[in-house]
Formats: C-alpha cells, structure tokens, sequence
C-alpha cells in the first residue's frame, strides 16, 4: 500500500510539473471588459448585465460608403441622403431606388414638408433641392455659404436651414425667400431643432454653443458647453432640449467669452429681430459623478476628455451629463420609448439612455458609425456609414446573441481550468460557452478552432490547447420574450512557473548597520538580525512577494556586516532566502541563514575566522508554491574581507631618544594607517618608511620635537577593517 501511494504522489508531481501551483483567475465583470469586446444581438446595461437585445435586420444597401441623414413622409417611405456621390434614394419595402443625383458630393441633410415635398441640402457650394413626388427636382435656395449641415421645419411649416463657412441659419418661405434669423460667430451650425413652443434650438461649431431663438427672434445662448461640437439635438415634450455632444477640451471648467450672435446681414423680406445675448451657462466636463445625480454611462478617465456626451438641458437652465464616453462619438439622437435612442462611432454601436442615466448598449452593427436615427413606432431606422446600410431596430429581443471576449494575455504558456459564468437563466433560455487558444496576440489561423459548446450552469473545464493567449465566446439563446442574464464571466488558469531572480548583493562596509524603523522592544533593533526564521512557520508564509526594505537610522556594531540583495519572482510568488558563504580557494558553501524573509541580513563575522570571503543568495518561491513545483535561482556576491583581529603593535625609542621606531603586522588585511598623541595632543598620522600603506607589515619611523622634560607618546594603528591596536611609549 505504501509503495502504491509513493508511485500516485509521484504521478501526481509528474501530471502538474509544467503548471505553476497558485491558479489565476480572468474575470470579466462590469461595462468595461464587456465594451472591449464584439457583441452581436445583445444589449449590455450600466450594471454590467448581459442579456438579449433588440432585433435588427438590413433594410436597404445603397452600395455607397457614407450615408449622412434619413427622412421619413408620411405614408413611411425613407429617404437617404448619402455621399461621397450625392444621391438621394428613396426606400419602401426594403428595395431603394435613386430619386435624386446631386452635382454637389454630399447630401449632409434630408427633409420632408408637411405637403410632402422632399428638400435636399448639399455639400459643397451648399445648395437646398425641392424634389416633388414625381421626382423632379429644382434647386429651392442657394445660399453664399459653403455647406449645408441641417433642415427642419418649424410648427408653421416653414424650412429653417443651418450652414457651415459661415454659421448662420436661414428661415425660407414656400416660394424660397430667405431671411436670417440667426448669425453667430461660429464657423458651423451642425443641428436643428423645434420644441413644442415653436422655438428653436441651434447647435454649433467649433466651441460647442446652443442657440435659442424664440419665436419673437430674441436669441439666446443656452450652453457654452466644453465640447467643441454639437452634433445632434432633440427636443422633448416636458421643455428639455437633449444635445450630443463630442470632441471634449481638456481641463476646460469656466465659460468662455465667445461674441454672441450678429443681427443678420442680408436683406429679408420681413424685419429680422434684434439678436442680444443675455445670459449663458457654462457646463463643467464630465466627471466620474454626472450632476444632478445622473449616472455616466462610462467613466471617463481623470486625463484628457471624453468623445462624447449626451447632454439634457432642463427648461429651468440646468444641465444633466447623462452620458459621456472616452471612445464612443455620437452622431445622431432620437427619442425613444424609454429614453434617447443615440448612435456612435467608431465601433456602429446604438445606445439607449434612460432620463435617469442609466443606459444600456442596444446594438452594434457592422459598419463604423451610426451617423443618422429616425423613429418607427417602438423601434427606430439606424443609418450607418462606412459602409452606408440601412437597419431596422425592432421592438422585439433576438432570438440569438453573441458576446467575443478581448484576447487574454497570461504572459507565458498556460494550463486551463473551469469556465463559469454568473447570472439568470429563465427556463428554456440557455447560455453557451466557447473557449479558443494560441500563442499570437491576435487570432490567426494557427490558433484553435472554437471548442465545443458548454451550457452547464455550473462551468466546466477549458478544452482548449495549453497556450499563452485565450479568448472566449459566449452565445446567449432565449425564448419568447425571456432572455438570460449574465453579469460576470470567469476562466481560470495555471501559468507555467518561472524561476525567481536576484539581481544584486550590496556588501556593506564593517561594522554598518541599519535600525529597524518601528521596534517592538523600544531599543534600537538591528535590521537583518532577526532569529532564523525557521523556527516561525508563519513568518515565512506571510512574505508576498519581494519586501521593500527601507533603511533608516545608520549604526555602527562591531563585528557585524549587513547583507542586502534585490530580488523578484516573474509569476509574483513570494520568495524566501538562503544565504551561503565560503572563504576563497574552499569550494564548500555553508549555510549562514535559512529562511529569510526580508533581503537584508546582519552576519555577525565574530564567528567566523579572519580571512575572504564570498556569500551566495539562494531565492526559492516555495512560499507560494508546492515543493515539487518550487525554483530556485541564485547569485554571488563580490569577495570581500572578514578581519576582526586588531593589528600587531611593537614600538620603541631610537638610539638617540629623538624618535620612535614602530611596527605594526596585521594577519588578514592590509595595514591601513598609524597615528600617534604627544601628551594627549591631537592625533597626527605617520606615513610608512617605504611612503605607502599597502602590506600586511608596515614600519615607521616618528621623529620627537625636542622638549625640557618627560613625554608620553601614544600610538594607534588600524588595519583595513578598522580594527585598532594602541601602545604607549615613556620618553625620558
């Protein structure tokens, strides 16, 4: 039975030599992890919850890399406005077809008047189209400025159209008369917007302004916000007016001086209303708290500044950041049941903000921005560019939803263990596990293929091959209108143990100790002197990793040579020391201390005979993992001396009583100096006869000043190691 026991601990120590012993543990929880990866058909909230979200479906492909702006009439037909060949297509059923092909390359903005006419505004040398039902075309207004960003109509069905170049906004009749209602010192207004009151809103560029132009033409500046465009506006039944916002300034907290809007410079058919500024307010950045209590939809980190932002501004002036963003740029808004539908850029991804700030991320579709929203009962047409496609978002969850996790680097080849992953799943709902591996940073061909599916609740062990990357896949499967829920994920592995390092040994002069900053008896504690550790189990077991050492107050103890080394472990295991010596010319190292704890140890070289030296650091990370898996790595110091024997001193007069002739011998180290007291006068240093201390023996040779009477001469000789030996010499 024995033998049987020995040959499985044995199989055992074999199975597991190649992993290191502490698992580590991949965890994917909270909105971060979750937006580094892909999702496709799942909604993820400001809580972190994965769960199945709204169904999109293609609509229409108008084989064009950008599409800028979508209209609907009022039988439901779509209107596109796309570029880099400024088409307009009009789309029923699905199918598309061309309705107008602008001379102007882009078709920035699209709109359709009560009576059902279509106006086009283009990009560049803007210019405003009318096309008819039958698809004529004519161009309606053609403005001095060069671009035409923005077109809606106000309550009375009039068009209000706001351009780029010079940032002004036109109010133009049925027979195309214009007048200015607004003239700011901005390069750009990029949106538009009616409320319920008939007043309009305008959003600008490049110092992110909303305008507010009431019906009587008094214009106001309702934002001086820190980003530098505004991108989109919408106006809500309860008097708050949402803004997307992108391309935050840094650091920028206070209002700007920015001149306010100039009474309009062209003629116009009606008088045109004085244009005064006479209050603004200025929105601080986002920060990790959003004000008045809303909740950001990602933090944004403390340096540089967001993307984008969602902004409300309340009818009472105050203003809610109700989402900001470091990656996501906003291109277009819309209100939706439950909150503002807002489309992003660079990744195509949908998000749905609710007034209180809460948010969850509704879709991610395969093109890089969503540039244009518009409504469509409980769901909503998205637009998207590079590619230009149109999407239908329905109201309904998917059946289906997939989750592709950011590539896991564990830095060396590693064993795999369980997969789990934490949340709900209503009955007949189901959540499905696949796992990936290789050793590139990014999924090529050489990697695995996706390993079977895995649904059991409980997680099962990873399939895939030993490697240093892994990336997961998780399928999210509902029924009806259930849909699981799933708010972590979580893989376990063993990294493949590395051999700690020691990098240096400092060999500290005779003598010079350090005193242990906090000690525990109240007397000067030596640092490094502790007992063996061995005897202390636990000390041993609390080491977490390399310790830092701080030396404070310097000592001096006789006899003793402090030790200190830097070491590490590349899995961060914790380490414990042993350190060796031997003399130079033994090849026989002798433990000095096992189990050290802290890189720093006090020898006390009493103990030893003089002579050279040399001590070995021997670094093991067993603290933190099985002996038949724990490594070692060592280093050696320098040589350096061990002399704790005071020099030989013989002396005496001269022949003639003038001088003192002197010998000093030393066994271990060099003579390093001799000094010599007439008469407790201050010490005066003697150089060698041969004019250098070098040797082991030294002679000398001290003149006597004349003088009356009795001297009494002493004489102190140090060897290299500052051992001291004295003699007295009586002259007559």
């Amino acid at each position: 039975m024995r033998r049987l026991a020995l040959l499985a601990a044995l199989a055992l120590a074999l199975a597991t030599a190649a992993r290191a012993a502490g698992p580590q543990f991949w965890r994917l929880e909270g909105t971060a992890p979750f937006l580094e990866g892909d999702l496709v058909g799942l909604s993820l909230d400001s809580d972190g919850r994965l769960r199945l979200g709204p169904s999109s479906r293609p609509l229409f492909d108008p084989e064009t890399p950008a599409a800028w702006s979508v209209a609907r009439d009022g039988k439901g037909v779509l209107y596109l406005g796309t570029g880099n060949d400024g088409r307009v297509f009009r789309v029923e059923n699905g199918k598309g077809s061309v309705v107008f092909d602008a001379q102007e390359l882009e078709v920035h903005a699209v709109a359709v008047s009560p009576d059902g006419t279509l106006y086009a505004g283009t990009s560049p040398d803007g210019a405003v189209y009318a096309i008819d039902r039958t698809g004529k075309a004519r161009r309606f207004f053609d403005p001095e400025e060069k671009y035409i960003w923005a077109l809606a109509f106000d309550p009375s069905g009039r068009l209000h159209v706001a351009t780029g170049g010079e940032g002004r906004v036109y109010r133009v009749s049925a027979d195309g008369k214009a007048e200015v209602v607004l003239t700011s010192a901005q390069t750009h207004i990029l949106s538009l917007a009616f409320d319920a009151r008939g007043r309009l809103y305008a959003g600008s560029a490049p110092d992110g302004l909303v305008y507010r132009v009431d019906p009587a033409g008094k214009v106001f500046v309702l934002v001086d916000s820190p980003f530098h465009e505004i991108k989109a506006l919408e106006a809500a039944e309860d008097g708050s007016l949402y803004a997307a916002a992108i391309d935050g300034r840094t650091g920028e907290t206070a209002p700007r001086t920015t001149p306010g809007p100039q009474p309009a410079a062209l003629p116009a058919p009606s008088p045109v209303a004085e244009v005064t500024v006479t209050e603004s307010f200025a929105l601080p950045p986002p920060s990790g708290g959003a004000p008045m209590g809303m909740v950001p939809a990602v933090e944004t980190p403390a340096t540089g500044a967001p993307k984008g932002a969602l902004l409300r501004i309340r009818p009472t002036g105050e203003i809610d950041t109700l989402w900001t963003s470091p990656d996501d740029v906003p291109h277009a808004l819309v209100r939706s049941r439950g909150g503002v539908l807002l489309g992003t850029g660079n990744k195509g991804k949908v998000y749905r903000v609710e007034a209180d700030g809460s948010w969850a991320l509704v879709a991610t579709l395969p093109a890089e921005q969503v540039t244009a929203l518009a409504r469509e009962g409980d769901g909503a047409i998205l637009v998207t560019s590079n590619p230009a496609r149109v999407f239908a978002l329905d109201a309904a969850p998917s059946r289906e939803g997939t989750f592709v996790s950011k590539v896991k680097d564990t830095e060396t080849v590693s064993s795999w263990g369980q997969l789990r992953w934490e949340g709900a799943h209503p009955e007949g709902t189901e959540v499905r596990l696949q796992t990936r591996s290789g050793n590139t940073a990014s999924p090529d061909p050489t990697w695995t293929d996706w390993s079977a599916p895995s649904s059991l609740p409980g997680g099962e062990p990873i399939r895939s091959e030993r490697a240093r990357f892994l990336q997961l896949k998780a399928t999210l499967v509902g029924k009806g209108d259930a849909s699981p829920v799933v708010e972590a994920f979580s893989a376990a592995y063993l990294p493949r143990n590395q051999a700690p390092r020691v990098q240096s040994i400092t060999v500290h002069p005779p003598g010079e100790v350090f005193q242990k900053p906090i000690s525990v008896s109240g007397e000067a504690e030596v640092l490094g002197q502790d007992p063996d550790p061995l005897t202390n189990a636990a000390s041993a077991r609390a080491a977490a990793g390399p310790p830092a050492i701080t030396f404070s107050r310097k000592l001096y103890q006789k006899g003793l040579r402090t030790l200190s080394w830097k070491a590490d472990d590349p899995n961060g295991d914790p380490l414990v020391y042993e350190v060796q010596y031997r003399t130079t010319g033994d090849p026989r190292w002798r433990t000095l201390r096992r189990g050290v704890t802290e890189p720093v140890l006090a020898w006390d070289t009493t103990t030893v005979p003089n002579g050279r030296y040399l001590v070995r650091v021997v670094a093991s990370d067993a603290p933190g993992n099985p002996s038949a898996l724990a490594l070692t790595a060592w280093k050696d110091s320098p040589s350096f001396e061990i002399d704790n024997t005071p020099p030989a001193l013989t002396a005496s007069l001269g022949p003639k009583r003038d001088s003192i002739r002197a010998t000093v011998r030393d066994d271990a180290s060099p003579v390093r100096k001799l000094e010599f007291s007439i008469d407790a006068g201050r010490w005066e240093e003697i150089h060698p006869v041969d004019g250098i201390a070098d040797s082991l023996e030294e002679s000398y040779e001290i003149p006597l000043p004349p003088a009356a009477g009795p001297r009494v001469v002493v004489l102190r000789a140090t060897d290299q190691l500052g051992n001291v030996a004295t003699a007295r010499i009586d002259v007559p």
